[in-house]
């Protein structure tokens, strides 16, 4: 269910979820997420009282040398974080300070406008990327390094919160927020900064194709298929059952945890884990690649994972796991059955296990194979490793039901860290939280004790219970932390905070959803059994559930539950759960299991066109439709001449795309009148204007075109006034072709090529003693033959004139 996490380090801010409007002002920010900047940040900062001229709000700007320090900043209030330098002279004290401060955007695209919240003491000006923003108790027009606020602002104006929404200037990786803070007057007593920033996100954009794009399916019980949105397909790749590629048995059953491994970064080659819930367990990797020219995946080798030795023991109940940024693949214990049957003082099962995808061998740490011991034993379920390789999430499904966070002693290490249990400030009243914040409680992991018993230790700390923490993942717009509760039915989300968490909060469940779908809009319950989470590249939530209706749901960018929108995007065949969902690099394919279905479901069409049938456990890769599995054809066609003379043939070539099988022309006018092979050739014996049809097709569909017109079947004659009157010379010709006329008044002359193409066209000549002469050099390179017409008067003559080179 885990993809690599694309966490981004966005600076942050204190929450606010307000209407906002221009230059209004509240008495605090309130508590929501979406933050790119909280109030008490760290911010850089200039209070030298120098001339910083205009450059200093660049993005290009050099700021390494600059102080940094935490709002609020200022001096004389008694309330500052960061005291800032006024000069020596009080009674002539520093007019202006500079602020700067970076954020990181994974998409800018898809913001869509910049929620500002700033205390001010005077006057500010705050731009982004170096573009001005907005401006507060300052003068308009150009402002020095010396020019005063316009007002003192005094009393509890000081910490009143101001806002401001502008629209969206930020752009995709770094940005800087700089401010320009100005005193009233030179012996002001006091000075004060802080600011927020918000940001809103767009409704999800579909003008571009994406696998987030859909409309919703009906709500619906479960049926004997699997059902998934129209606008994609999937292929069944690998069933219980199945044999093992490399010859070592067969593939055993409750498939979970499907994880892609990009080799070398490639979206369409790389490595599957897939974990096998059972008692005892497993992990198979299959490797696997997209042919290009079946548009289909393929299977070169399948294998388990040898989880059965003298170090490991045994392994069970192999549930979900995650993807490290380095490229392993972690598997999840969800059993904390007892037992050390090789006496190494460990208990066997209920550990997260590292295995390297490539050897399909348990990670070997120096002493021999090991499983995770300093990440703790309990009935694990997943995990997620931020970018940087530092901090892991997880959580406890079952026992304590607790939510974890580890920081490893060396980035990319999970053999040595420190372990802590999310505690809330507050307990959770009817599954909702009554608090937004929490701590980070230290749960000892030193001793091999301390690690066979971490869920009590935690719970001794004050753990919340969380009653059933199924799956965590990290947003790559926001980089808050979301996990599924089953228990309680809801996702939860914070904001990491170092020691604690902050902008914790219901962000989905617990209620009933509308869902427009093609046949208009219904209102469904979300169900119990959040279980895999996991995000694509736009902030889309996808959201697998064990309950309910094992639906797959997704929740989009813009979602709160305030303002719902989610999205039906599949639902499972009868008695089985969605488990997994990974996708690879590009967001192209997407990649999950359906666990333990029915025996008696009925066969289905895949991406393949041929029948499958959820019957037993099973993975497959979905994807939108035009990128996966055979495409119906998109018909065309030519002729080698359009334009023929009585008795003449014309052979015509099938042009179709996607492979067609199958050929349906019509010939107006011709003979034979039909054909069914691609390349048919056509005789026209009937003077006139056809039409041509071809129907297509494959096992994916049938497409017709037709073109209305198409062949002229004409007989070269000339108006028998004009017999004696009009002659073309030399013919054939190598480029110069004179056509004489002995009388008339008004003349003009097409030239055509056989494909009906008029190559010249010459109106409005005048009859004279002197030939026309008409230069064909450029449409003989290509042409044997022309035909010349020649009106005069309103009488036509056709001539076939041919060329040499």
């Amino acid at each position: 269910m885990k993809k690599n996490s694309l966490l981004v380090f966005l600076l942050s801010v204190v929450c606010i979820n307000l209407a906002l409007a221009n230059n209004t002002s509240l008495d605090k920010p309130s508590t929501v997420s979406n933050y790119l900047i909280y109030s008490g940040d760290t911010w850089l900062y200039d209070d030298s009282g120098s001339d910083l001229g205009t450059t200093w709000k660049d993005l290009s700007y050099a700021d390494a040398t600059w102080q940094q320090g935490n709002a609020v900043l200022g001096y004389g209030d008694g309330a500052e974080t960061t005291t800032l330098n006024y000069g020596t002279d009080s009674s002539n004290k520093t007019t202006t300070y500079y602020f700067r401060k970076h954020v990181n955007i994974v998409d800018a695209s898809l913001i869509s406008n910049l929620n500002f919240q700033t205390q001010k003491d005077d006057g500010v000006i705050v731009y982004v990327n170096g573009q001005e923003a907005f401006r507060l108790n300052m003068p308009s027009g150009t402002v020095a390094y010396n020019t005063y606020a316009s007002s003192t602002v005094a009393g509890s104006d000081e910490t009143t919160w101001n806002a401001n929404q502008v629209t969206n200037l930020l752009q995709d990786g770094d940005n800087v927020i700089a401010v320009e803070l100005h005193q009233a007057t030179a012996g002001s007593s006091d000075l004060r900064f802080d600011m927020s920033l918000e940001v809103d996100y767009s409704t999800f954009d579909c003008t571009t194709a994406h696998i987030g794009c859909f409309t919703s399916i009906e709500p619906t019980a479960q049926t004997s298929n699997l059902i998934i949105s129209d606008d994609h397909r999937f292929q069944l790749i690998f069933k219980q059952g199945d044999a093992y590629l490399d010859g070592s048995g067969t593939v055993p059953g409750n498939n979970d945890f499907t994880g892609y491994v990009p080799i070398a970064g490639s979206s369409t080659n790389g490595y599957l884990a897939v974990n096998h819930e059972n008692t005892p367990g497993g992990v198979s990797i299959v490797d696997l690649n997209f042919n290009s020219s079946t548009s289909l995946w393929t299977l070169t080798n399948s294998q388990p994972v040898d989880l059965y030795n003298t170090f490991l023991e045994t392994t069970t109940r192999n549930c979900s796991g995650g993807i490290t940024p380095w490229g392993t693949v972690v598997t999840a214990e969800e059993s904390s059955n007892t037992g050390d049957n090789n006496n190494d003082g460990y208990e066997d099962v209920g550990w997260l296990v590292e295995i390297d995808p490539v050897t399909a061998q348990v990670m070997d740490y120096g002493n021999g194979q090991e499983k995770l011991w300093a990440m703790g034993r309990m009935q694990h379920e997943n995990v997620v490793i931020t970018d940087d390789s530092t901090t892991a999430y997880y959580g406890e499904d079952g026992g304590t039901d607790c939510m974890y966070k580890y920081v490893m002693d060396t980035p990319g290490d999970l053999t040595s860290g420190t372990v802590y249990v999310l505690v809330l400030d507050s307990p959770l009243s009817g599954n909702d939280p009554t608090s937004t914040t929490g701590q980070w409680v230290q749960v000892p992991n030193t001793t091999q004790a301390d690690r066979n018993n971490m869920p009590a230790n935690a719970a001794a700390l004050g753990g919340t219970n969380f009653n059933g923490v199924e799956d965590a993942e990290i947003n790559p717009l926001t980089g808050q932390i979301y996990f599924a509760a089953k228990g309680k039915s809801r996702t939860y989300r914070f904001t990491e905070d170092g020691t604690g968490v902050k902008d914790f909060e219901t962000f989905v469940g617990g209620t009933s959803y509308d869902i427009t779908t093609a046949n208009g809009v219904f209102n469904e319950a979300w169900g119990s059994g959040n279980d895999n989470l996991t995000f694509d590249d736009k902030g889309n939530l996808w959201v697998l559930q064990d309950g309910g209706n094992n639906y797959i749901w997704v929740v989009r960018p813009d979602h709160t539950q305030a303002n719902p929108h989610v999205d039906l995007f599949a639902s499972m065949p009868i008695g089985s759960e969605p488990t997994g969902l990974t996708f690879s690099p590009d967001y192209k394919f997407g990649f999950f299991s359906v666990q333990h279905p029915n025996g008696s479901n009925t066969a289905q069409l895949d991406a393949t066109f041929n029948n499958v049938t959820f019957d037993q456990s099973s993975t497959i890769v979905f994807a939108l439709n035009e990128n996966l599995g055979v495409q119906a054809p998109v018909t065309d066609f030519s002729a080698d001449v359009v334009q023929v003379e009585k008795g003449q043939s014309v052979t015509f070539s099938d042009l179709s795309t996607n492979n067609p099988d199958t050929w349906n022309w019509t010939f107006t006018g011709g003979t034979p009148s039909t054909s069914n092979v691609p390349n048919p050739v056509v005789t026209y014996d009937t003077e006139g204007v056809f039409a041509v049809t071809l129907e297509t097709s494959n096992v994916a569909g049938t497409n017709e075109l037709e073109k209305v017109d198409y062949i002229e079947v004409t007989t070269l004659s000339v108006d028998e006034t004009l017999k004696n009157n009009i002659s073309l010379y030399p013919n054939p010709t190598q480029g110069n072709l004179y056509i004489s006329i002995k009388e008339g008044n008004e003349v003009s002359v097409e030239v055509y090529d056989l494909l009906g193409r008029r190559v010249q066209n010459i109106q409005n000549l005048t009859v004279s003693n002197q030939p026309i002469n008409l230069d064909l050099s450029t449409s003989i390179q290509n042409n044997q033959v022309l035909i010349v017409k020649v009106t005069v008067d309103g009488k036509t003559g056709s001539y076939k004139v041919l060329t040499t080179k």
